[in-house]
Parts: structure tokens; C-alpha cells; sequence
């Protein structure tokens, strides 16, 4: 329990900072655009990349990864080698398909643009220019997850804080912030975070290759819980991204409202909720793999006291006190006063999903500790489709506008929650 407390504090540190760093990158673009079309193609278009990372990389790769590497013992650098081939290579293809046809993309995950031209067209432009990015991160994210194996958490937390530093400089580097010169950011952005990850698998000697020989016996482990794994880790990322196609419809400014709210949701998570889940993993592997379930349960108990307590801490905080945090953190510049109470009530309609969002990050490592990925798999469709039902009810029906996309993201974390810890003390993995 030291060691994992330990290794949980060094992760939320850097997490920390890194939360810092992003508030400042965030802080300075809205100050710089305001709320207006080139902050929200940004905020929407950038969606897409970092949707598809969350299936590529960070949470599926981390999620799925690390318990196969356990696995794979005397096999690992044999394993690790197929992975990152198939990763490479998929990414490649997947890349030189967006750049062909951007439009065709911009049109599916920001339908409401195409009823504006202009925003359509610097859309596209800016998603050609961008989408390079999913590359760097993904490698970079499995990178991270071979790091997070050998119970290596802090350069994997800092990691985000490159990206936060070069769009921060870029933008005090220009004197009129355009998409260009922010594509041009993230895509440098992506090659230093990769350079550091490299280096530091370089250094723990399990850097991988790249290999044309796949044995489908080694990869079966991986493959069962990756495809799961993308629900765990792209389910939070895909409802946000339905938000944003949603927000495409309404009045300018909404996407820019609800990304700047689901980014002060997003720092008690990540600092937390990710931390927790991320270190806690290979722990309850290696528990289960001894068949030590009443370890698993004790230990389950004592982290989701803690994570409970923290997110209606946090709920208390952003609903009560979230109008003044905005004002602090973002009135500045072309960011207005009637942002910063648009802002605050999407933060609303976002904040009771806190209480329940930090226990399920650790309810997903907990599914793949114990192999059971089916769980997975029916909590990130049921949340997916909860979240799309109730945002076409609370926009066309009760016309709740932005709030309502928020309030359904809240709605659908609640009853995945549920559906989760029922299903714990029914199987008794958690025991009483």
C-alpha cells in the first residue's frame, strides 16, 4: 500500500503541474480568440485526434498493454515488437486517409459546421494540418504504457506538459494567433513529447522494433483486451465528442463553453481519478494472477472510499464556486463576462459527474485486472448511448441548449456507475 500511495502522489505531481501548464495554455487562448471561430474550430477539430488517441493510445494502450506485458514474461520483447509494428503501421495508413479526405471527416464529427462555409473550410484546413498529431501521441502513449509495466508513472504524467509549454509559446510568439501557427504547435508538441518517451524506454532497455513476423498466440491477449480497452478509455472521449457535434449546431461559442467547463471537470480526474487507476493497475494484475481476491477487495474499498469522498468535494467546489473560479482563471481579454456565465453553466451541468466519474476510471483497471472486459464493453456502450439519447432530448425537447450537453454527460456517468458496483458485489469481487 506505500509503494502504491507513493507511486499514485508522484504521478498526481506531475499531473499536477501539468494541470497547471494547461490551464495557462488555456488561459491564453482565451484570452487571445475569445469565444469566437477560430477557438471553437480548434476546440471541435482537435476532437477528432483526440478521440482516436484515446483508441490508439493513452487509456486503450495503457489499459490493455500493461497486464499483457505481465503476462508475456519471457515473451515480452518478442510481444512488444508485434504491437508497436501493427500500431505503426495502422497509424500511418489511418493518417494518409484523413489528409485525403478531411472534409469527409469534418462533416461527420462537426456536422453543424457545414452550414457555415467558412467555418467548414478553416476546419478542414486546420484538421489537415493537425491530425499528424494522433501519430506522435499514440507512439507516445505506448511509449508510456511500457513504462507504466515497469512501474515507471512520472515521465508518463509529464509528459502533457510539452504540449501545454509549446502552445503557450507559440502564441506569445505571434502577434495575430491563427489555425496555422496552431497546427503548427501541436505537431511540435507531439514530436517532443515523443523524444522524451523514446529516451526513457531507450534507458529501461524494452525499446521496441519494428518486425514483419506476427504470432496470432502471443497477440490473442493482447487483442481481447484492447478492443475493450477502447470503450474504458474512448467512452469519456466519444461522449464529449457527441457533445461537440451537438454544440456544432448551437450558436458560436458553445463548443468553446463546454470545453473550457470539461476542462476544469477534467483536472480533479486526471489528477486523481487517471493517477489512481493508471498506478493501481499492474498492482491488481499481479494480485489476481496470485488469486489473492480478498487483497483485491480491501484494497478496492480503501481507494474508492477516497476517490467518493474527493469527487463530492469537487462537486461541492465547481457548483457552488464555479462561477468565481472561471472569472479567475479566464476573464481576460476577448474572454467576456457573458463567456464566463455561459461557461459556468455548463460547468453545472457537468459537475455531479465527478462523484461518479473517479471511482469508474478505477472500476475500468479493475475490469482488466480481474480479465473481465465484458464489463467494459457494456458500460461504454450504455454510457454512449445514454449520453446520445438524453443530448438530442435536452436540446430538441426541453431546449436546454450547452447545459443540457453537459447535464447528459452527468446523467449517463451516474448509471454506469450504478450498473457497475452492482455487478462488483454480485460477483463478489467487492466483498462486504
Amino acid at each position: 500500500m506505500n509503494s502504491f500511495w507513493k507511486s499514485s502522489l508522484t504521478f498526481s505531481f506531475f499531473t499536477l503541474i501539468s494541470r497547471v501548464f494547461g490551464y495557462l495554455r488555456d488561459l491564453t487562448l482565451a484570452a487571445f480568440l475569445g469565444a469566437g471561430q477560430i477557438y471553437d474550430v480548434f476546440v471541435v477539430i482537435f476532437r477528432i485526434p483526440n478521440v482516436f488517441r484515446s483508441f490508439f493510445g493513452e487509456g486503450a494502450m495503457a489499459q490493455s498493454l500493461v497486464p499483457s506485458i505481465i503476462e508475456a514474461k519471457e515473451n515480452i520483447n518478442l510481444f512488444l515488437n508485434q504491437i508497436f509494428s501493427l500500431l505503426f503501421f495502422s497509424l500511418i495508413l489511418f493518417v494518409v486517409l484523413v489528409e485525403i479526405f478531411p472534409e469527409f471527416f469534418v462533416s461527420i464529427f462537426a456536422p453543424g459546421f457545414l452550414q457555415d462555409t467558412s467555418k467548414f473550410e478553416d476546419a478542414t484546413y486546420f484538421l489537415r494540418i493537425a491530425f499528424p498529431y494522433i501519430l506522435l501521441i499514440s507512439l507516445t502513449a505506448y511509449f508510456g504504457a511500457i513504462q507504466n509495466s515497469k512501474k515507471v508513472f512520472q515521465f508518463v504524467a509529464a509528459t502533457p506538459i510539452f504540449f501545454n509549454l509549446s502552445l503557450i509559446c507559440f502564441a506569445f510568439s505571434f502577434s495575430e494567433l491563427s489555425l496555422k501557427i496552431l497546427g503548427i504547435a501541436v505537431l511540435i508538441a507531439g514530436f517532443v513529447q515523443l523524444l522524451l518517451n523514446f529516451f526513457v524506454v531507450l534507458y529501461l532497455g524494452v525499446l521496441p522494433k519494428i518486425t514483419i513476423y506476427f504470432d496470432s498466440i502471443t497477440l490473442k491477449s493482447f487483442f481481447n483486451k484492447f478492443v475493450p480497452a477502447i470503450f474504458a478509455a474512448g467512452v469519456y472521449q466519444l461522449n464529449v465528442l457527441v457533445d461537440t457535434i451537438f454544440a456544432s449546431f448551437l450558436v458560436t461559442g458553445s463548443p468553446t463553453w463546454l470545453y473550457l467547463s470539461e476542462r476544469l471537470i477534467q483536472f480533479p480526474l486526471g489528477l486523481f481519478g487517471v493517477a489512481v487507476a493508471l498506478v493501481s493497475l499492474p498492482n491488481l494484475t499481479e494480485l489476481f494472477l496470485k488469486n489473492e481476491m480478498k487483497k483485491i477487495s480491501f484494497l478496492s474499498f480503501k481507494i474508492l472510499g477516497l476517490l467518493f469522498v474527493m469527487g463530492i468535494a469537487f462537486f461541492l467546489g465547481a457548483y457552488f464556486f464555479g462561477d468565481l473560479i472561471i472569472q479567475l482563471l479566464f476573464k481576460r481579454g476577448e474572454f467576456t463576462f457573458f463567456d464566463v456565465e455561459m461557461t459556468y453553466l455548463a460547468l453545472q451541468g457537468y459537475a455531479i459527474s465527478l462523484v461518479f466519474l473517479l471511482p469508474q476510471k478505477y472500476f475500468n483497471s479493475l475490469f482488466f485486472a480481474i480479465s473481465r472486459t465484458s464489463m467494459v464493453v457494456l458500460t461504454g456502450v450504455l454510457a454512449l448511448i445514454t449520453n446520445l439519447i438524453l443530448n438530442y432530448y435536452f436540446i430538441f425537447e426541453l431546449d436546454l441548449a450547452h447545459y443540457g450537453l453537459a447535464l447528459a454527460t452527468s446523467v449517463s456517468s451516474i448509471i454506469v456507475f450504478f450498473v457497475s458496483i452492482f455487478w462488483l458485489f454480485k460477483q463478489k469481487i467487492l466483498m462486504v
